[in-house]
């Protein structure tokens, strides 16, 4: 007897609906053990399915005999099957193609079984399902060691605090998060892909693993590849998929505190010991006020879509999307909106000399914040009355030292963002036919962010100084990759090699500015005439940044197999950075692992207790760049102004010196690890022991 955890609620819901009438089907599913528990038997294209039981039986009424009917589970070869050709009793066969899935590791890919580092994939059947607020959240609880939290429910807060195996850093460098790379590009951003558009994400876990990445591996890196157009097919084939959902969200009522009736009847229920202060008119008349109530929605409603359109031939094949999504925040005036579109494509050309692929994304967003204060709501006199209207902008004035009125401050400020991304990448591969195994392949990408930032505010009571200020400011990024490679796989008897070498070159724009002003005519002034405040220019700030780094590498790695049994994989890169000092600008990164397939040896033959038994063991060395430019040479800031020569002139003094041997952080690990897989390829898993040191640690003194 064979438990499958492959049963869905919406399987058997579909049975009970379509009970009602249509042709039915009955049989038992076994595999080479006997019956098979929780199969999963359904009527494609639909809902309608069903569950087989504790003897392997089922019984499904399905649309008509000519529908087609798919019998799954985990771990085994999907059959499917005319309903009137069904047979009755159905043998479900092993999937020999659970350890052939490919693995991306970074510059290639493995089949699952040749891995020898500490990677793990989840593809998108296994991502988590409902509402998705960031690509990450999709890996959530899926990957061991792969610590995802989010720390609020803000929809403008898209990010997420990722650790792979913990710290590893004093985050003076490039930070703890670990490096994305998106369909070959290493990005700064992953909130401008839809999720509904990810194929599969590989987590690089181990620094064997993670050092063919250099300088930014230190964190682990997360390898993200998005879907494309179907295989080509002689026959040309279009499709039109669609995904989507809604969620509502609504505050916990309860939040361990007194309500407002319950706060004005303190001293009854306290009997005495408590006796709160009620703010009355003259006439002894107060109001009641919820705080949270009024800063927040009585629901927030989120719905989002993906419409996409995929198409295959015989040399060409393409897939488009569009995607949008609107998030309400719990708390007033907050919301997300964002729209993205994408188009992948590839092409074969001169007779499979020649493959071509395009990826091109965009985005477009908004994010309205909220400006008021849940502090002040849950520590204010809900005796508190919000409008008054003897003052000036017609609210309430509460008193008291850092005390405010947060409804004042949600509907007096205002304060917004938004932002356009887009990356596009070509990628040119050639075949060398002669030398058989042999492709050489041109990158060229770029990734360009463009984000603004809007606030102003209107007359606030507790905040003079900020009343009537209103300001603007810009980012801009954009970072253009080049890489070419030489990919070599060639098998010879029960040897294999495949091989890669290549060299990368990066560099990384910055420019940004802000602006402040107020005392303008009119309120509604704001920023879209920020230089139409002050006449003096008493309030006029200004400030601005532009810089740049670049990034090169050469780098090479070899994987070996014999007989599928002993694996072998060594990489060496050498990667230089302009952040850093001149006497280390270059670093090497090796790494060596090792793999042994236990269950490819003749005495593991005719064990059916194991699928699947490797030992691995790696060593590798990764980096940690610097977080921001100019670290390394001298700086002169600005200390102030004096009256000279009839005007006034800013001084200037050192505020960073020279540091010629700053160098890369590094860190140095070993990983041992047992992957197993065990009745037929249902339990499966990996463990993992591994010791690393970090040294010449980055910070600042």
């Amino acid at each position: 007897m064979t438990l499958c955890a492959a049963l869905m609620f919406s399987c058997i819901m579909g049975a009970q609906v379509f009970a009602q009438g249509g042709y039915e089907v009955k049989g038992i599913v076994n595999d080479q053990l006997g019956p098979v528990i929780g199969a999963t038997v359904l009527e494609q294209g639909t809902t309608n399915g069903t569950a087989t039981g504790i003897d392997g039986d089922y019984v499904l009424v399905v649309s008509g005999p000519d529908a087609l009917v798919e019998v799954s589970c985990i771990g085994y070869a999907t059959q499917v099957y005319a309903a009137s050709a069904l047979p009755a009793t159905i043998t479900l066969v092993e999937d020999a193609m659970f350890l052939d899935d490919v693995v991306v590791i970074g510059y290639g890919s493995q089949k699952k079984k040749e891995v020898t580092g500490s990677v793990a994939s989840v593809k998108a059947e296994d991502f988590n399902a409902g509402v998705k607020t960031s690509p990450v959240g999709l890996l959530q609880g899926k990957v061991a060691g792969l610590n995802i939290i989010r720390t609020t429910s803000d929809p403008t807060s898209t990010g997420f605090n990722v650790q792979i195996r913990g710290f590893s850093t004093l985050d003076k460098g490039a930070g703890t998060s670990p490096l994305y790379i998106v369909d070959g590009v290493p990005v700064s951003n992953i909130d401008n892909i839809s999720p509904d558009e990810i194929a599969s994400m590989d987590v690089l876990k181990d620094g064997s693993a993670a050092a063919i990445y250099g300088t930014r591996g230190t964190n682990g890196v997360i390898i993200i590849t998005t879907k494309r157009g179907d295989n080509f097919s002689e026959v040309a084939q279009t499709r039109v998929e669609y995904s989507g959902y809604a969620s509502l969200s609504m505050r916990n009522g309860d939040l361990g505190m007194a309500t407002p009736e319950e706060f004005v009847k303190l001293e009854e229920l306290s009997g005495g010991a408590v006796k709160p202060t009620i703010i009355a008119d003259k006439d002894g008349n107060y109001v009641l006020t919820d705080w949270m109530d009024e800063l927040t929605r009585d629901v927030a409603v989120t719905h989002s879509h993906n419409v996409a359109i995929v198409g295959s031939s015989s040399k060409f094949n393409y897939r488009a999307s569009v995607a949008y999504k609107n998030a309400e925040g719990i708390a007033k005036n907050n919301n997300r909106e964002e729209i993205l579109a994408k188009i992948a494509a590839s092409q074969k050309a001169l007779k499979g000399w020649l493959e071509l692929q395009y990826d091109f994304s965009y985005m477009h967003y908004r994010n309205d914040y909220f400006c008021g204060d849940f502090k002040q709501a849950a520590i204010l006199n809900p005796t508190t009355p919000i409008y008054d209207p003897a003052q000036k902008n017609g609210y309430y004035l509460p008193q008291g030292t850092g005390i405010t009125n947060p409804v004042e401050s949600m509907n007096q400020k205002e304060s917004y963002q938004d932002g356009n991304y887009f990356r596009g990448s070509i990628k040119a591969t050639v075949n060398i036919k002669p030398v058989e195994g042999l492709r050489i392949s041109g990158f060229a990408a770029v990734e360009e962010g463009d984000n603004r930032n809007f606030w102003a505010n209107k007359t606030i009571n507790t905040d003079l100084e900020g009343s009537g200020k209103a300001g603007r400011g810009s980012n801009f990024s954009f970072s253009k990759l080049f890489e070419l490679t030489a990919d070599y796989s060639r098998t010879f008897g029960k040897h294999h090699v495949a091989a890669v070498a290549g060299f990368s070159y990066q560099n990384f724009l910055y420019d940004g500015q802000n602006i402040e002003n107020k005392g303008f005519p009119t309120e509604s002034m704001k920023y879209y005439q920020i230089g139409n405040g002050d006449a003096e220019k008493t309030y006029l700030n200004a400030s601005s940044y532009r810089n740049s780094n670049t990034l090169a590498a050469f780098f090479g790695r070899v994987n070996y197999n014999y007989a599928e049994k002993y694996l072998a994989s060594v990489s060496l890169r050498r990667e230089g950075s302009s952040r850093f000092g001149i006497n280390n600008k270059w670093g090497w990164f090796p790494a060596v692992s090792l793999g042994w397939r236990i269950t490819g040896e003749e005495f593991m033959e005719g064990k059916d207790w194991a699928n699947e038994l490797k030992l691995r063991a790696g060593f590798g060395v990764t980096g940690n760049n610097l977080g921001s430019d100019l670290r390394s040479v001298a700086m002169l800031s600005n200390g102030g102004t004096f009256w000279y020569n009839g005007a006034y002139v800013y001084t200037y003094g050192v505020s960073q010196n020279v540091n010629p041997d700053l160098r890369w952080e590094k860190k140095f690990e070993y990983n041992l690890g047992l992957d197993y897989a065990f009745l037929d390829n249902r339990l499966y898993g990996s463990l993992d022991i591994y010791y690393r040191q970090t040294r010449d640690l980055l910070w600042v003194y």
